[in-house]
């Protein structure tokens, strides 16, 4: 007797599905911290879409708005990719921030006593040296995590704090300036790089002013976006770390060297993480100051966990993290709201990225089983018949 199967539907490519709920999923998460803040803003007094205008007006339409952003998105784009690639092997690097203090130093030292290098190489070699500075740092905790079995987390947090006192030492003596003009007083710092040695402007070719040092370390930043979405999707190395994520016990069965390929992934998170100071250092000063921006290495955690450690959702993540910031600072000049509003919006936007993501990779799994449940029942119909 024929047995009648029901013709599934027909349904889209599991990557166009996938694809589809993550932009539904970031776009319902958008709404809920937006209805959460706008409560926040209601119970403090104020007009949700006078706050909200406000701080979107300050991040797009206002004076360089855009260029603020783009610079301010620069960093957080190497930290969160820094942070990232390290996750995808089941890795913690939460020592960006003391790898990029050294990146910084070993940059400026460069910076400062390559001077002989001509022209572009000066700045290459500025950039390599920055990169080896936060590779050396990481290394240290990947070489005690693969020889010792010590945890990661506890290494590099402990070796940030190192960081802060070896740069005020350097400051302090080896990196210090030579070179104090005649009446002013000079706060800690090193001596002006030499002009070859910093970032070319980027924002007057788009009209912008120089006040936001929108440099080409922007595009720098993408590019490197680019690469780790090919090292991650697209390459050995990227497999073994996937499955070493995944599951470490499998990979290791399965023949994958695990503590090579930790060093490796710590390897290429502390290049990445050295160049996190670049945009400091080469773009605004044009010298390594006392008072420099610090917690970029661990905004870059919470700018990874909003790109969901997707290389290229990062580089949209750390935009709109450069768009939060930008609105925070008109904030409380024109609406009179709190700078730490924007904070707290900040991690409610973090809770529901994670939530919504995690349903919509849930609901996409379901329904993965029941197209796969729906295509063997069709196959055991269909030799049914045929039998």
């Amino acid at each position: 007797m024929a047995v009648s199967v029901e013709t599934p539907r027909v349904s889209l490519p599991v990557w166009l599905e996938s694809l589809l709920d993550q932009v539904g999923a970031l776009f319902l998460a958008f709404l809920i911290a937006l209805g959460l803040g706008a409560i926040i803003v209601v119970l403090y007094g104020r007009s949700p879409v006078e706050v909200y205008a406000s701080m979107l007006r300050a991040a797009t339409v206002a004076k360089d708005a855009p260029a603020y952003v783009l610079a301010t998105a620069t960093p957080l784009i190497f930290s969160a990719l820094a942070i990232s690639i390290c996750f995808k092997g089941g890795l913690f690097n939460i020592g960006v921030e003391g790898q990029f203090l050294i990146g910084m130093a070993t940059a400026s030292w460069a910076a400062l006593h390559l001077g002989f290098l001509p022209g572009p190489t000066l700045l290459v070699a500025v950039l390599l040296f920055a990169m080896l500075g936060g590779m050396a740092y990481a290394a240290v905790p990947a070489l005690l995590k693969v020889k010792t079995g010590a945890h990661e987390v506890v290494t590099t947090i402990m070796m940030n704090g190192m960081a802060t006192s070896l740069v005020f030492w350097a400051l302090s003596g080896p990196l210090r300036f030579t070179f104090r003009p005649e009446g002013q007083n000079v706060d800690l710092r090193t001596d002006p790089f030499p002009k070859n040695a910093r970032v070319p402007d980027l924002g007057h070719l788009f009209g912008f002013g120089p006040a936001p040092h929108l440099s080409w370390l922007f595009p720098l930043a993408v590019a490197a976006a680019v690469v780790v979405w090919f090292v991650v999707s697209r390459t050995r190395l990227g497999y073994e770390a996937r499955a070493m994520g995944a599951s470490a016990g499998s990979a290791r069965a399965g023949g994958i060297s695990i503590g090579g390929v930790q060093i490796k992934l710590f390897l290429i998170s502390g290049a990445l993480a050295g160049l996190v100071g670049m945009q400091q250092i080469l773009a605004d000063y044009g010298y390594f100051p006392k008072n420099y921006a610090a917690m970029l290495g661990f905004t870059g955690i919470a700018v990874a966990f909003l790109g969901q450690n997707n290389p290229i959702g990062i580089v949209f993540a750390a935009i709109l993290w450069g768009m939060l910031a930008r609105g925070e600072s008109i904030l409380q000049l024109e609406t009179k709201m709190p700078r730490e509003f924007v904070i707290i919006l900040q991690g409610i936007l973090i809770l529901s990225v994670v939530i919504t993501y995690q349903l919509a990779k849930r609901r996409l799994a379901r329904r993965q089983v029941q197209r796969v449940a729906a295509e063997e029942a069709a196959q055991t119909a269909l030799a049914g018949e045929e039998g």
